[in-house]
């Protein structure tokens, strides 16, 4: 997905989540805070309360993965996918704590902290994720085994 791509979408998308508490994650996030990854998709974390609205607001139906819920929708042919942090051992509880503000594209975008992103990486224990985590340890200054 282009830089473009990514900046009409989250543009679109960004003034119709006020009042719910969200973060972007994933590949996107990693690009918006200055990493060379082109990201296919854009991936959100809500809690469930968000992911309800969000369902209603773009008329998609919830899903259930592993325990947590989980809402796709396509806007603009670019994928966006909404995971509940609600038993998703993936990724943290208290979401919220970990949140960084990055302004891009005259908004102001909730994005998951490298760290969490690189713990969630860790955990996720992908094969296709490796070099994402190699490059997370090297921006946040930790040691490669």
């Amino acid at each position: 997905m282009t830089e473009k791509k990514i900046k009409e979408t989250l543009k679109l998308l960004i003034p119709q989540l006020g009042g719910i508490d969200f973060a972007l994650l994933g590949t996107a996030n990693l690009k918006l805070q200055g990493m060379d990854f082109n990201p296919n998709d854009l991936d959100f974390l809500v809690d469930d309360t968000g992911i309800n609205k969000i369902s209603k607001l773009f008329k998609s139906k919830i899903t259930k993965n592993s325990g947590y819920l989980e809402i796709c929708f396509i806007i603009d042919k670019i994928e966006v996918h909404f995971v509940s942090n609600i038993l998703n051992n993936m990724r943290p509880a208290n979401f919220i704590e970990h949140i960084i503000i990055v302004e891009k594209y005259n908004l102001k975008i909730p994005c998951m902290s490298l760290q969490s992103e690189l713990e969630a990486y860790e955990k996720m224990g992908r094969n296709k994720d490796k070099e994402k985590t190699i490059a997370l340890k090297k921006k946040l200054n930790f040691k490669i085994n």
